[in-house]
């Protein structure tokens, strides 16, 4: 199975419509780590539901994972991947003064051949993801960030290049097509 991995924050939510705009159907589980209020998760899920052919959830604790499937983290709990199966909520201490964190769930992830999986870094304060996306990389992953230069807040995609670790480095509807690119053939 395939998994794109994103993770964003400020400035986030406007690039993330931009991406799912008519995005197809994709071979792969999306699973969406936005920084936001527990309040926003619902508007943001019904918003990407209406700009996509995949279905959008907002993430609930031991949900199975399906291809063509987002998953969006709920507000204030971090969002585990449980053996690549099934989703896993935690209220466990905030990881870089967040919770979610993209860093919780990419450094959860495991070598598994089985699985492809792309991670991507978008506009966001701090540096939440970078050690995540370095991991995934460490992995056999695919690594990706929103071209800072794109970015409403260019910090996080910023801290993610610091690693050496991304593979690519592209503004929005480029990061589209990679999505739909890896969902196809796993390797873009």
């Amino acid at each position: 199975m395939k998994f794109i991995i994103i993770g964003s924050s400020t400035g986030g939510p406007r690039i993330l419509f931009d991406l799912f705009a008519d995005l197809p159907q994709v071979s792969a589980a999306i699973i969406l780590i936005q920084h936001m209020p527990v309040s926003t998760a619902n508007r943001l899920a019904k918003r990407l539901s209406q700009l996509t052919a995949n279905t959008v959830y907002i993430a609930e604790d031991h949900q199975p994972i399906s291809t063509g499937s987002v998953f969006i983290a709920p507000g204030d709990q971090h969002l585990v991947l449980d053996n690549y199966e099934q989703v896993r909520l935690t209220s466990d201490e905030k990881v870089n003064f967040v919770r979610p964190s993209v860093d919780v769930t990419m450094l959860g992830l495991k070598r598994d051949l089985r699985h492809s999986i792309l991670g991507i870094i978008l506009s966001g304060m701090g540096s939440d993801g970078a050690e995540g996306l370095a991991h995934i990389k460490k992995i056999g992953g695919m690594t990706a960030v929103q071209d800072p230069a794109s970015c409403t807040i260019r910090s996080m995609p910023e801290a993610a290049l610091k690693t050496e670790k991304v593979d690519y480095t592209l503004p929005p509807e480029e990061l589209k097509n990679l999505m739909i690119e890896f969902s196809k053939s796993g390797i873009p």
